[in-house]
């Protein structure tokens, strides 16, 4: 299946600020291929990732600095597609149980070795000291073990020269075939969640042919109040509102606009349901035909509930003082 094939669609949003509201809303819309909302494809984000393998390969490169990022995402292909398993007390050392493998049809693994090949143009054995500073305590305790006994080689590594002449256009194929590997025949767009993140969502979209961009931002009063249902990270107001402003602060530095990203506010998508929907479909280049489910998974009349839960919230003095912080980010439609 050709690269031309598909489209891609990105959703991402600052936690709990509505993209759910977004995901459920495309699930409505003709050939587009929804992953359950809690997979995130985190390929470019994470440590690791594409965007550092970028940096590394492209625009700071250096021999130390290339053969560390390949050896870096070598150990992230192994840690996210491997799956753990009780009969494999070996890969509760490896996997972090995301299973990428298996959800990509079992061609994780396969694709990413070959991306790795088409990137590395050089590779050889040599006393190579840099890897020292990154593996782990007992490999290192090993290697030390076998320099002091005289055996030699202990502390030799596989080298390797990563200089691509087309470090986008070897990540666009790689791209495309693993994300397309589990995509019906009948589904012509591929969404992902939270790829690109909202900062700077730009650096990502010139891996793609045909891209398109949503990001989400909500009320920061129902935004608090929402994340407060999820305690294993939720913050005080005031560590909330630091977290809150730090956040739209880097969006101002690093955000460039651009004709494939739309920003949207989750209370903007409820109340003037009709309106954001043909903006939305607009913003993706499809006819109005596209939307064949219309309010079957997504629809405003449920939703409004989520709108102004500020206002229920039992500790007034909390929203007064996220107001006061945060008032130019507040939907003063919804009272204030």
């Amino acid at each position: 299946m050709s690269r031309n094939h598909h489209k891609y669609v990105d959703l991402s949003g600052y936690a709990f600020t509505g993209k759910h509201a977004v995901i459920d809303l495309l699930r409505e819309f003709k050939g587009y291929h929804v992953p359950h909302f809690a997979f995130e494809f985190n390929l470019f984000r994470i440590q690791s990732g594409i965007l550092d393998l970028e940096s590394a390969l492209s625009t700071d490169w250096s021999p130390i600095r290339s053969d560390a990022a390949i050896r870096r995402f070598r150990r992230l292909v192994t840690r996210l597609g491997s799956k753990n398993r009780y009969t494999d007390p070996a890969s509760w050392f490896k996997a972090v149980g995301w299973n990428w493998d298996i959800y990509f049809n079992h061609r994780f693994f396969e694709l990413s070795n070959l991306y790795i090949e088409k990137l590395v143009q050089v590779t050889w054995t040599a006393d190579w000291p840099y890897p020292l500073a990154e593996i782990s305590g007992l490999e290192l305790f090993w290697r030390k073990l076998k320099a002091k006994l005289g055996i030699r080689g202990a502390y030799d590594f596989g080298v390797c020269l990563a200089y691509p002449e087309d470090f986008v256009g070897v990540t666009k194929w790689y791209l495309d075939e693993l994300l397309s590997s589990n995509v019906a025949d009948d589904e012509n767009t591929i969404v992902m969640h939270n790829a690109f993140e909202p900062f700077q969502p730009q650096r990502c979209l010139k891996f793609f042919d045909r891209v398109k961009c949503i990001i989400v931002d909500r009320d920061p009063r129902d935004n608090y109040v929402q994340q407060l249902t999820y305690p294993p990270i939720a913050l005080n107001a005031p560590e909330f509102i630091r977290r809150f402003r730090i956040q739209r602060d880097a969006t101002r530095k690093f955000f460039q606009e651009s004709p494939d990203i739309l920003r949207i506010r989750f209370e903007d998508l409820i109340i003037r349901y009709d309106d954001m929907v043909t903006r939305i479909i607009g913003h993706l280049g499809e006819p109005p035909s596209v939307h064949v489910n219309r309010k079957q998974y997504f629809d405003p009349a449920v939703s409004i509930k989520n709108v102004g839960l500020w206002k229920s919230h039992p500790r007034r003095e909390e929203i007064d003082l996220i107001h006061r912080e945060l008032r130019e980010y507040c939907h003063e439609e919804i009272g204030g």
